[in-house]
């Protein structure tokens, strides 16, 4: 998720996965999950139609960076010390995206715009965290989707949403990132959160950063009620990364985001870029038009319903969309979910992935699925994304 992602408690986006024949190592032995693309679905690893559907676990994206839980990297933000993995099973859901910062896996010690240097790896178990994660919600039964969520240039520490990845630290990331998860089949690559384009050099566009790189001029990152630091650097394309997932000898699916925060996909066949395993999807991150109650807007995503003619487009190119995140209102007292409400069945219908925005116990009132570490649902948005996974496992059709 977008702007709110600027603050640690707010949003960010998350992780999930296809599994199996082969048990990958770590992994108890159990139900063979592996996921690979057949023309414009997912498929498992009989070569059935796979629908990814599954949420977001938000915090390892930022508490290890911000440095307030060294021993437990996930902050407690899910209601427990780490993912209670029996808990999401509960809603019936077979997904999951874990949303990560490169500097904590990495390692380096990086600055924060006052020059102030920080460990973002305090605890100096980010990538054992990564680990337990993914073999947990693999022996959970759960496809596994690794984003790259919060990065930055140079030694700055990625301290909230940037603008894309970056040549100094993102192309590193993914080659460690995908020599290490190459033998879980259920593992899936989102390459980065959602590229947003404000401060392009003169003559390049963001569709041709997006994917071969660029000049950006300025990016945000976070420190206190600091979010704007002037800095000149090289972005990251997304054929870079893919090129850097696949000289691993990685074969995972890799999923492919688009500008606008992943909610415009209107030239993403255009520009995606070039897997010669043909094993990519794009990424939609679908949010409401408008965050007021009651505003017919409400019940539309962002750019209107353009965005789902865009989407379509996609499908119909031949390529799967896998929707990432998706999010709602769920103020205590809310009745419905106007947006999901739509959006979900009209994703069942046109055979796309989706993922909820966020599996944690944070109190805000929009894009939160859970009031605690029981996976009890939140007022409307949440009571409506569990009875719609409880529906589509039953496989009962007019999941409404």
């Amino acid at each position: 998720m977008h702007g709110n992602k600027l603050f640690a408690l707010s949003a960010s986006c998350l992780v999930i996965a296809a599994v199996i024949l082969a048990v990958p190592m770590g992994a108890a032995a159990g139900p063979s999950l592996g996921v690979r693309v057949a023309g414009n679905r997912l498929v498992d690893s009989t070569g059935s139609v796979l629908q990814l559907r599954g949420v977001n676990v938000a915090g390892l994206e930022f508490v290890p960076v911000q440095g307030w839980s060294p021993s437990g990297p996930w902050g407690g933000a899910t209601g427990d010390p780490s993912p209670n993995w029996a808990a999401l099973r509960s809603w019936k859901l077979n997904t999951v995206r874990i949303p990560l910062n490169e500097a904590s896996w990495l390692g380096y010690q990086c600055a924060t715009v006052t020059g102030a240097l920080r460990d973002p790896d305090p605890g100096h178990n980010y990538q054992s965290a990564v680990r337990q994660a993914v073999t947990g919600a693999t022996q959970a039964g759960l496809y596994v989707i690794i984003d790259l969520h919060w990065s930055a240039p140079k030694n700055f520490c990625p301290l909230a949403q940037n603008p894309m990845a970056d040549q100094d630290n993102s192309i590193r990331f993914w080659s460690q990132v995908a020599a290490q998860y190459t033998d879980f089949p259920n593992v899936l690559f989102e390459l980065f959160n959602e590229p947003f384009f404000w401060w392009l050099t003169p003559g390049e566009t963001e569709w041709g950063v997006m994917r071969d790189g660029g000049t950006l001029t300025q990016y945000v990152t976070g420190d206190g009620s600091k979010y704007q630091v002037k800095y000149t650097w090289k972005a990251a394309g997304m054929q870079q990364l893919l090129n850097a997932v696949r000289a691993t000898g990685a074969t995972n699916v890799v999923l492919v985001g688009a500008p606008s925060w992943c909610q415009d996909l209107s030239k993403w066949v255009t520009y995606k870029p070039i897997d010669p395993l043909k094993q990519i999807a794009a990424v939609w991150h679908a949010y409401p038009n408008s965050a007021t109650v009651g505003d017919g807007k409400s019940a539309e995503p962002k750019f209107g319903p353009v965005a789902y003619e865009w989407t379509s487009h996609v499908l119909e190119a031949g390529y799967p969309v896998v929707i990432s995140e998706f999010g709602d209102h769920n103020a205590r007292g809310t009745r419905s979910a106007p947006f999901v409400s739509q959006l979900l069945p009209w994703a069942d219908k046109a055979g796309a992935s989706y993922l909820g925005w966020t599996w944690d116990t944070w109190q805000n009132e929009d894009n939160v699925l859970i009031k605690d570490k029981d996976g009890t649902p939140t007022d409307g948005y949440g009571t409506y994304v569990k009875q719609h996974f409880l529906c589509a496992a039953a496989q009962r059709s007019g999941c409404l």
